[in-house]
């Protein structure tokens, strides 16, 4: 959204954040993520790359564009949506507004 201060929360309750332009993965960058928390705040590293192993597309995309991702990985991990697309995202691929 143009001239919109993030983040923000929509009608749902749902924190709005905006993702960086450099995202090239599926067009993601530059558009808004909504952040589920429910999903969010069960996020470690180890349960993404379970799960990618077990064919969860978000979290096997994830590991994909992030080569830097291991068990040590220092940046808090959300789950959220664009577009009703679910994906994985880490706190630094986010915009600062």
């Amino acid at each position: 959204m143009k001239n919109q201060k993030y983040p923000y929360t929509d009608m749902y309750g749902r924190e709005i954040r905006l993702l960086k332009e450099g995202i090239e993965h599926q067009g993601i960058g530059g558009q808004e993520f909504a952040i589920d928390e429910q999903v969010t705040q069960t996020l470690t590293n180890e349960e993404v790359f379970f799960q990618a192993l077990n064919g969860n597309w978000a979290c096997h995309n994830f590991v994909e564009r992030r080569p830097d991702f291991n068990k040590d990985f220092k940046h808090k991990l959300y789950y959220g949506k664009v577009n009703n697309l679910g994906y994985i995202v880490a706190e630094d691929e986010f915009e600062v507004k």
